[in-house]
């Protein structure tokens, strides 16, 4: 399993939670991209439940139409060449894009960045392995795939 990589951060938001509100911003930059598996969605909103517990939880995502609320207080928005605005950003979770990862450090800079590499289903593994495969010459097929 590869680990979530933590860019571009200085702490700087951790500090400054010790002496301001205790409400936090979180948000979640999740490219079309990434994601070649099915629950890629869920997986993302599962994330995003979870950081609703600790504070108010974003998620700029690539084919949300509309900005839309869900139960837990998630809410949803297009993701837009400028990023959301929200005052004191205490995190960003990057969904495998390092150049989107790069643009949220540039723009949340007191906040802690996070490049999130998503796991794949063992389905979406394989086609990845398949797509690999066709790119090589004939004979050097890589192990492993069926």
């Amino acid at each position: 399993m590869t680990p979530i990589l933590q860019v571009f951060a200085d702490r700087e938001a951790a500090r400054a939670e010790l002496q301001s509100s205790s409400y936090r911003n979180f948000l979640i930059i999740a490219p079309v991209s990434v994601g070649d598996s099915p629950d890629y969605d869920e997986q993302v909103a599962a994330l995003a439940r979870q950081f609703s517990r600790e504070g108010y939880t974003y998620v700029a995502r690539c084919g949300q139409k509309e900005m839309e609320d869900d139960p837990a207080g998630v809410r949803y928005l297009p993701l837009r060449e400028a990023l959301p605005s929200f005052g004191q950003m205490n995190a960003v979770v990057v969904a495998g894009d390092h150049s989107w990862a790069a643009r949220a450090a540039d723009e949340y800079r007191g906040a802690d960045v996070f490049l999130l590499q998503p796991a794949l289903s063992a389905p979406a593994q394989q086609r990845q392995q398949r797509r690999k495969n066709a790119a090589l010459p004939a004979g050097e097929a890589l192990q492993g795939a069926a």
